[in-house]
């Protein structure tokens, strides 16, 4: 019993080293992750006794509770994945256990599962088997930590499931085939196929590798591509404020020499409505953000600008961002995309309810840019768009994650009644 428990704790935590190497953790408080894990580990322990001699039951149900828990641990990327994990994960352990009893076939040609059972040769041989699967779950954790940032097909991962769900059948199928009194010649036969049915199983870790590479690589170039998109909208809106700015200062001179027809005729009413309208057009025409990085500058007065064409109340709270450490192309991705989607969502509100509010500062050492608008409808959050503005639109939510991360920061995204809220730190 003692064997059993020590036995279900090591595999619980092994299949959680399995998991973290593929999916990301949820963020719970260790209080609640111990819980959940010796929970994990009791029902391990419960159909391992319960299910002893039933060894189809005792797969079924173990492959249950390790989908079940991954889904309650990990963050979803998607059902598929979680599932082909699982079902590659109990493959992995049970080629292992494989390996170690065709090993034992050669000291012992007639050793029988029924004497597998008692207590000395089955510790030592399960001592022996999670030992194997240690140093394997341990170098695919070590080879594939990547992947869990990658973007894999749902229809890859039903075609990764096949080849571990044909081993898990065949290794059944062998213990049972080879169980009892063999000769040399079976004893290889028996050892060949048990490696092969793990090497089956690391190969298709490489495919995964494979693909998760050519994934990271893909979206390595969306990012790329928005950047790009981001400086191509950041120059167009230059080269547009370069020409208003030549208009006004045609303006300005006509302006001035008017006034000073109107002085000399003394028409002090007709000046004051002439300066009156300048003072207005002055007013929503100057930049109105001044935060000591030009790049921020621009950004936010475009989009300020944008969204009071739209009838959008703008509102914010900055400081002075002159210190401000980040990359210029992570810096569009991140303000670039999320006032897009703000200024999006709130568009689609009632007149009157037409608000974003952002906040963009320096303090404690961290930069926080917040940026809370009011939508109509749940946001789409991990959707992709059939629109072609890929730097608002697309793998928007996901580059903004992919930027706030290079810079090791945190992002959260979240819902709250009719509106919708977006918080990046970034250390500095």
């Amino acid at each position: 019993m003692i064997y059993t428990v020590i036995n279900s704790v090591v595999y619980v935590i092994l299949a959680q080293l399995f998991y973290s190497a593929f999916l990301e953790r949820k963020e719970f408080s260790s209080l609640v992750t111990g819980g959940t894990t010796a929970l994990w580990a009791l029902f391990v322990i419960a159909v391992s006794v319960v299910f002893e001699e039933a060894l189809i039951i005792r797969l079924v149900l173990a492959i249950a509770l390790n989908l079940l828990f991954s889904l309650i641990l990990y963050k979803k990327d998607n059902l598929m994945k979680s599932i082909a994990l699982t079902v590659l994960l109990y493959g992995t352990v049970l080629s292992c256990e494989l390996m170690v009893v065709a090993i034992h076939k050669y000291l012992d040609p007639e050793l029988r599962i029924e004497k597998l059972m008692d207590s000395d040769i089955s510790v030592y041989m399960g001592t022996v088997s999670q030992f194997v699967q240690i140093i394997v779950i341990l170098i695919i954790r070590r080879v594939f930590c990547k992947v869990r940032t990658a973007r894999i097909d749902s229809k890859l991962w039903v075609i990764y499931i096949i080849f571990p769900l044909y081993s898990i059948s065949l290794m059944v199928l062998l213990g049972y085939s080879f169980d009892g009194p063999i000769n040399i010649v079976q004893a290889n036969i028996f050892t060949y196929i048990a490696s092969s049915l793990l090497l089956i199983n690391l190969f298709v870790f490489w495919f995964i590798r494979q693909e998760s590479n050519r994934s990271l690589k893909s979206q390595k170039n969306e990012l790329e591509n928005a950047h790009t998109e981001g400086l191509k909208q950041l120059y167009e809106q230059i080269t547009k404020e370069r020409d208003i700015l030549g208009k006004r200062e045609h303006e300005f001179k006509n302006t001035i020499t008017a006034l000073h027809g109107l002085l000399e005729e003394k028409q002090y009413d007709k000046m004051k409505e002439i300066l009156e309208g300048q003072k207005t057009e002055w007013i929503n025409n100057s930049n109105v953000f001044e935060t000591g990085n030009k790049l921020v500058n621009s950004i936010l007065n475009t989009k300020y600008a944008e969204a009071r064409e739209k009838g959008i109340t703008f509102r914010f709270v900055i400081n002075n961002l002159s210190t401000l450490q980040i990359e210029s192309r992570d810096c569009i991705v991140i303000l670039s995309n999320l006032l897009n989607n703000a200024i999006e969502a709130a568009e689609a509100c009632f007149e009157g309810n037409r608000i974003i509010s952002v906040k963009a500062v320096i303090e404690g050492g961290q930069f926080v840019f917040a940026c809370r608008n009011s939508c109509a409808d749940d946001p789409e959050m991990n959707m992709e768009s059939q629109k072609k503005d890929v730097v608002s639109h697309g793998y928007g939510i996901e580059n903004i994650k992919e930027a706030v991360s290079r810079n090791k920061g945190s992002c959260t995204f979240k819902k709250e009644a009719h509106e919708f809220i977006a918080i990046v730190i970034i250390p500095q």
